[in-house]
């Protein structure tokens, strides 16, 4: 099932990509193909057999980790600033490219590039799973999380209210897929965050159920933009 997510997930990214490209050349809304690039990135990244493909190639260091952190950081970044404007909410906008939002950002750069150097990663390993006991494995793995729960957090509430509004169906259908894959985005990124035992297959089912929700959703998004332009 998890398999199955993956290899859908990554190819509603690369479609979203390659149908974004025409629009990124003639100079209209370059960020939102961007963010789907590096969701392309990311998603291929979490999957075993491209990862390790990827981190040989690099070393074997898995450096490749590092790549898809950033990359999904990246991209929470880049979709959360065009949702709270899409959906008009300066507050989201401000804790999103504000000084708090860009301070945790940086922070959690930082956080996973300073505890990557602490720890002994020689030979590559999908998720890190064969480093998990290494406390700074464990608190990489923390500082790539928290950022993906603030962003989304950030997003939920815009999304909930454009959902629940009079707004046409479509629109409201992209709102609530975007909310309930922003939704999701927060709980996996909290319960891997705290010390209970992780479902490993519970959890790749979340992750990858959100990202084809938030891919719906902007999808639905530019289909509303394409027959009555909006605000994004």
């Amino acid at each position: 099932m998890t398999a199955i997510l993956q290899w859908t997930a990554l190819a509603a990214c690369v479609i979203c990509t390659l149908w974004r490209f025409p629009a990124m050349r003639q100079g209209r809304n370059r960020g939102l193909f961007w963010a789907f690039a590096m969701a392309t990135v990311s998603v291929a990244l979490s999957i075993p057999a491209i990862y390790v493909s990827v981190d040989g190639l690099l070393g074997g260091v898995n450096i490749a980790n590092v790549i898809l952190r950033l990359s999904l950081f990246t991209v929470f970044f880049l979709l959360a600033s065009k949702v709270a404007a899409a959906y008009n909410s300066p507050l989201a906008r401000r804790m999103i490219r504000g000084p708090v939002g860009l301070a945790v950002l940086i922070l959690c750069s930082a956080g996973i590039w300073i505890t990557y150097f602490a720890s002994d990663l020689h030979g590559s390993s999908p998720g890190l799973t064969l480093f998990a006991e290494q406390p700074s494995v464990r608190a990489y793995a923390w500082f790539g999380k928290l950022y993906l729960a603030y962003a989304a957090l950030c997003t939920v509430f815009p999304t909930w209210r454009a959902a629940s509004s009079g707004r046409p169906l479509l629109d409201r259908a992209a709102a609530m897929s975007l909310c309930a894959g922003f939704v999701l985005v927060f709980a996996a990124s909290l319960v891997q965050m705290t010390p209970w035992e992780d479902p490993p297959q519970l959890l790749g089912i979340l992750s990858f159920a959100s990202i084809l929700l938030v891919t719906a959703g902007l999808a639905m998004v530019w289909i509303s933009f394409i027959r009555r332009p909006t605000a994004l």
